[in-house]
């Protein structure tokens, strides 16, 4: 028995030091690098303490990168200036990727006054696999190191330095990077190195600041340093585009031109030669179903769409480079890149001409901007000519129906095409002919209260893609249960009766049918019964500004045509004043008209945007034209209680009216019918 207690006691020892080493092996304990410089820094600054977030200040961040040693040294001193920089400064957490970097540990100190307490102490430091991406289907098997400092108190420093080395050998050893030089917080020193070797040559740009490098030159390199002091925290105003950056940085790259990315992702994405059997069985099956080309390109495209699940594996290389079209086709799942690259590959073995296109799904057009750079790009798509024609597919968009003229492609604005002829960027011009069609009506039957409600929406182009997609993923019950809770906004006890759909293969159209009950219409105020109407949907979709005084551009919803019609059957002849409105401006078009015919109501409404952002210099003319459609959404029907004729035991006033209110609408509430899907596909 006591044998056998002491094998255990080897064996669990042997494993709890096999895990340890293992630990040990995914990080390194060394002295800082000879080349780097080392900076003093004041720890007692405070003049930017004020602006701190979260309880703790940076005293300072350094990044020097020697491209030689493919080497990045890290430097961070934080200040604790409350109890709550306790809680939310006490965790250092670093990520790297294990396939192809190194992470080397300094120093990991906290200084508190005279006193310095080490805290590099290996065996505390986990190193965990996060996955961060998981909830975009995103697996890079990155790893983080993660340590809990103990014993931190308020007015404690922490500081910490390390070395990441090792460059993504999918770039061939070519430098790219952007070094930010102003955050949401204040910094009080900020310092960049960059240390090029004799004979490569980096091109270096600035956005939103004009900071330039001091350089030094030897006979074996070019040092470049940008030192910064006492940054204050920036103040970002809300609603930005998304392709607006208001950080300012230094971009740097050592690619000279587009078309030396270009040149560089043609070898990710070669002309697949060697097509498996069960591809071109699949292929074939195309070809002999559809001799219609159009048909074709929409049959290939649906597949790699609905039938390849979107799913990344972005190790080392792979963050990158594309699985084959064989392999993709086999596992029946891929990222952007991997679809993007099978699509093209079944299209071209159709005698289609297609290709990859890079795109940045978030800054869109600002990449015009920046210094050509693969790291540009975070998502892959594909160009497709046919009969002298242009047509953009997004392969990880599910769910898409229709003609190819139905075939909406998200506003990326600019891309760039991989192909033997690129030598530059592109536009690419909107693809979207999609709308939005409502129709609500409102049946009561007596003045006594309750209402039937019956909505009718057609959506078609990216609005059917959406809001189809959403009926896949949630049950008709949830979806019914949400509809209810946007109409549950203006009607506080509609109660919902039923939701159908029709979804039409060949045009696209998307269809829902909803009904509701709504007791108790009728809000009695100074004697009279009163409801609100509203445009429903376009009062979710047309917004302001929540800051006036704009620096920075506002977002608007961009592309946005929906109509709505809102028909009100009443139980009584009623009066009411007929008219119609148009508004326009640079960035939207709304139509308005009211009509009324035997016992019948008509409130007609159209709106589209014509782009997706007001500049600074043109928002005080686009609150005018706001303030003008605002008016124009919002409709009262009237009665009177106290009567002065009586007809069948309820006495009524003969002269109901509907009067134009002129209200303020209440902010911040989307209807739940406008469906928006994320497409953060990384590249």
């Amino acid at each position: 028995m006591g044998r056998c207690r002491y094998i255990l006691f080897v064996a669990v020892g042997m494993l709890c030091f096999s895990i340890i080493e293992a630990q040990y092996k995914k990080f390194r304990i060394e002295k800082s690098p000879v080349w780097i410089t080392v900076n003093t820094i004041n720890y007692s600054s405070s003049q930017l303490d004020h602006e701190a977030e979260g309880g703790f200040v940076d005293l300072a961040y350094e990044k020097q990168v020697n491209l030689q040693s493919q080497s990045t040294y890290y430097r961070k001193t934080v200040k604790i200036i409350s109890e709550a920089g306790v809680q939310n400064g006490s965790e250092i957490s670093i990520n790297f990727d294990p396939s192809y970097e190194q992470l080397i540990f300094h120093n990991i100190q906290v200084i508190r006054g005279k006193e310095i307490f080490d805290k590099l102490q290996p065996g505390k430091i986990k190193i965990i696999q996060q996955e961060t991406e998981l909830d975009r289907y995103i697996y890079d098997q990155s790893l983080s190191a993660i340590l809990l400092l103990e014993d931190v108190r308020k007015g404690d420093i922490i500081e910490y330095s390390y070395t990441i080395t090792g460059f993504n050998t999918i770039f061939m050893g070519r430098y790219t990077d952007m070094y930010d030089v102003g955050f949401t917080v204040p910094i009080y020193n900020m310092y960049y190195k960059m240390i090029v070797p004799k004979g490569r040559e980096i091109a270096i740009k600035n956005s939103q600041t004009n900071i330039q490098p001091e350089i030094k030159n030897s006979s074996a390199e070019t040092t470049y340093e940008w030192k910064l002091n006492n940054v204050p925290s920036l103040h970002i105003q809300e609603s930005l585009p998304s392709w607006y950056d208001p950080y300012p940085m230094i971009i740097l790259s050592e690619y000279k031109s587009w078309k030396e990315v270009n040149d560089w992702a043609m070898s990710l994405f070669p002309m697949t030669k060697n097509i498996s059997l069960d591809l071109r069985k699949k292929i074939n099956e195309i070809l002999i179903n559809d001799t219609n080309t159009e048909k074709r390109v929409l049959a290939a495209l649906r597949f790699v769409q609905d039938d390849i699940r979107y799913m990344g594996i972005e190790m080392g290389e792979n963050s990158h480079r594309p699985f084959l079209p064989n392999k993709v086709f086999a596992q029946r799942f891929g990222d952007c890149k991997d679809k993007s690259y099978l699509l093209c590959t079944m299209l071209r073995a159709m005698n289609i001409e297609a290709d990859p296109v890079l795109i940045n799904s978030h800054y869109k057009k600002t990449i015009n901007s920046w210094l050509p750079a693969p790291t540009a790009f975070d998502h892959t798509t594909v160009r497709v000519k046919l009969n002298n024609k242009i047509f953009y597919f997004d392969p990880t968009i599910s769910f898409q129906r229709g003609n190819i003229n139905d075939i909406s492609y998200p506003d990326y604005q600019t891309g760039l095409v991989i192909s033997d002829s690129t030598n530059s960027l592109i536009d690419i011009p909107l693809q979207e002919n999609g709308f939005v069609n409502v129709k609500e009506i409102f049946t009561i039957p007596d003045m006594n209260g309750t209402a039937q409600l019956k909505v009718i929406t057609l959506y078609s182009g990216s609005f059917a893609d959406d809001i189809r997609n959403s009926f896949s993923n949630n049950s008709n019950y949830q979806m019914l249960s949400q509809f209810k809770d946007y109409y549950a906004l203006y009607f506080e006890k509609a109660k919902s009766d039923s939701l159908s759909i029709e979804d039409n293969d060949t045009t696209g159209v998307f269809t829902t049918y909803e009904f509701y009950t709504i007791p108790d219409l009728w809000k009695i105020e100074n004697g009279n019964k009163k409801v609100e109407f509203e445009s429903f949907v376009i009062n979710g979709v047309l917004k302001k500004p929540k800051e006036i005084n704009r620096r920075m551009p506002f977002h608007i919803r961009f592309p946005a045509w929906y109509k709505e019609e809102i028909e009100i059957n009443v139980p009584e002849e009623w009066n009411a004043k007929e008219s119609s409105d148009e508004i326009t401006c640079d960035q939207f078009f709304m139509k308005t008209n009211f009509s009324y015919s035997y016992k019948k109501v008509l409130l007609q409404y159209e709106y589209k945007s014509y782009k997706d952002n007001v500049s600074p210099e043109q928002i005080q003319s686009f609150l005018n034209k706001y303030t003008l459609a605002n008016n124009s959404l919002s409709y009262e029907l009237t009665w009177k209680i106290d009567a002065r004729k009586k007809s069948d035991g309820v006495y009524i006033d003969n002269t109901m009216n509907i009067i134009v209110s002129l209200i303020i609408l209440v902010f911040g509430s989307i209807g739940i019918i406008v469906f928006k899907i994320a497409r953060k596909n990384r590249y």
